[in-house]
């Protein structure tokens, strides 16, 4: 076998032992990345099952006009992996016009609570909705993300049907628990009321959290004791 032969089968056997994580988008603190969607077949750890579903609504008027209402519900759900059990979070923002135009804009949803954990950041194309956000941005101490519509998510009532649903988003994470502590902004605006940003706030959302801490076995805190034990005599000597 020559030199070259056997270099090429190394690094082929190389390639075959590390893993790939197809469409993967892993998101740092103080980073931005485009996002193009993605699939549990381009994925497969993002399948699993539904452990956490629940819609939270909030509601906005414009200033002086009482009559005019924007309500937006976001979806709050959450899976666990099939593959490593770790957790994935899935908001979807599901717009409701009520008695408005149909003009209203949705540019920008910011959710917090993320911490320091390791997030892969995307959104599905195999579930429901209509639009998905074209980046994702997150803060430099890591617990805010960022998702910008740069085209709108609501479209113009001119069309036969005005309302548009976002993807879910899919945050995926090395988190094995969650607690509903996350808070959610949604910033939007109307061809209406052009001078004026709606802000809608929502408490409740599912954000990754760590286990409890651990107490240390019986057999494990009475070797620490010994030990502390033992320290002390011998000082003591």
């Amino acid at each position: 076998m020559t030199k070259p032969m056997l270099i090429g089968i190394l690094l082929g056997s190389a390639l075959a032992l590390t893993p790939i994580k197809s469409n993967g988008a892993l998101l740092i603190s103080g980073n931005t990345i485009d996002l193009l969607g993605t699939t549990a077949i381009m994925q497969p750890e993002l399948a699993g099952a539904v452990i956490h579903d629940e819609a939270i609504y909030d509601s906005v008027t414009p200033s002086g006009n009482d009559l005019f209402q924007v309500g937006v519900n976001i979806q709050n759900r959450v899976s666990r992996s099939d593959t490593d059990g770790n957790l994935i979070f899935a908001p979807r923002i599901i717009s409701s016009l009520n008695n408005t135009s149909g003009n209203f804009l949705i540019d920008r949803a910011v959710i917090s609570g993320f911490s320091d954990f390791e997030l892969d950041v995307n959104y599905r194309t195999d579930g429901v909705g209509d639009k998905g956000p074209n980046s994702a941005s997150r803060s430099f101490d890591g617990n805010q993300l960022s998702f910008d519509f740069l085209s709108p998510l609501v479209i113009s009532n001119l069309f036969e049907n005005p309302q548009q649903d976002s993807y879910f988003l899919s945050i995926s994470s090395n988190a094995t628990a969650f607690a509903n502590t996350g808070s959610m902004s949604i910033f939007g605006r109307h061809l209406d009321y052009p001078d004026e940003v709606f802000e809608f706030n929502f408490a409740g959302i599912a954000v990754p959290t760590d286990m409890a801490i651990h107490v240390p076995e019986p057999a494990l805190f009475t070797f620490l004791l010994t030990c502390f034990a033992s320290l002390v005599v011998f000082k003591r000597r």
